[in-house]
């Protein structure tokens, strides 16, 4: 099973700003917007990094 990392950020209802890291099995970012508005209270999504290690 292909694994994927991902990294960026998300703001909350008050506007703060959060790093998030997490590991994924789609790199399709609309899959992982889904998964990070699972996991936090996010408004905002802001995908930094997606990648594979080799």
């Amino acid at each position: 099973m292909t694994e994927f990392n991902v990294k960026g950020r998300y703001t909350d209802r008050y506007g703060r700003s959060h790093n998030f890291r997490l590991i994924s099995d789609s790199a399709d970012r609309r899959y992982i917007e889904d998964l990070v508005r699972a996991q936090y209270p996010a408004q905002d999504v802001f995908i930094n990094l997606v990648n594979q290690d080799v």
